[in-house]
């Protein structure tokens, strides 16, 4: 675990009355104990588990969107600390980040995403209309690999155009290719919840969006770092571009792990 997340939770729990210990970044005894005394994590849990958790906590306590309470640390708990760095450590608010928006093709007629309103008359309200995915290969919870997903829940009208590109995802690449590349490692469909540092709802509460490998397509990373910009990625691009799904990352250079049903 990366010494400024250590040095945060340390700061915050002394600021809470219970004695971390120096705050040197390191998850030492002292620090343990003082996260043991927090009631809503579990003791059985790993000492990194319960200190992601105490950050999933703190972020809840300040407003900022950070998902279940799970311990596990994925792009919802990476913006939320992101976020509670800004505050706590540097004293500011958070800084509202959305790169200029332009315009793509739309070659399957999805509904642009403004106004909101077009989302809610194309595919109704927010969390409603879902359906089961049985996946065409398996899948990986991105933040837990050791725990397979063969289905999850999106948004029935975009079900059989999702259906149709992984199948031809399979045939494209094959097993072996899928694991190499990560494309099994999934990020989340459907997440009701607010844009990050925005006001209007984010496309995965429909369902209708979907992300794969956050971790090596992290949200503000661009082609310099995104795994996702690299050549060997562009079959997966295009099986997805014709059926009308929208990559974030190929139309904007931000959130390469995002690829969503719904125009700018």
């Amino acid at each position: 675990m990366k010494k400024k997340i250590i040095t945060l939770i340390q700061s915050q729990l002394n600021s809470m009355g219970i004695d971390a210990g120096p705050v040197d970044g390191i998850l030492g005894p002292r620090t343990m104990g003082a996260l043991n005394q927090i009631e809503k994590i579990p003791p059985q849990w790993s000492n990194d588990r319960k200190a992601i958790a105490f950050i999933q906590l703190i972020a809840q306590k300040k407003g900022i969107e950070s998902g279940k309470i799970d311990g596990y640390w994925g792009p919802q708990t990476d913006f939320a600390f992101d976020s509670l760095e800004q505050i706590v450590m540097e004293k500011k608010e958070p800084v509202i980040w959305r790169p200029e928006e332009g315009q793509v093709q739309n070659p399957n007629d999805w509904p642009s995403q403004r106004p909101e309103e077009n989302l809610d008359k194309f595919y109704g309200p927010v969390g409603e209309n879902q359906t089961r995915i049985a996946l065409p290969y398996p899948h990986k919870l991105a933040w837990k690999p050791a725990e397979i997903v063969h289905s999850y829940l999106c948004h029935e009208k975009v079900h059989d155009s999702l259906f149709r590109v992984l199948t031809r995802v399979v045939d494209s690449y094959g097993p072996g290719e899928i694991s190499r590349l990560r494309l099994d490692l999934w990020g989340g469909c459907l997440n009701v919840r607010k844009k990050r540092g925005g006001t209007t709802y984010s496309l995965h509460s429909w369902g209708i969006a979907v992300d794969y490998d956050p971790n090596h397509n992290q949200l503000k990373w661009g082609r310099d770092r995104a795994v996702f910009a690299k050549p060997e990625y562009d079959t997966w691009w295009r099986l997805w571009e014709e059926e009308g799904w929208l990559s974030l990352g190929r139309s904007r250079n931000f959130d390469w792990m995002h690829v969503q049903a719904a125009t700018l």
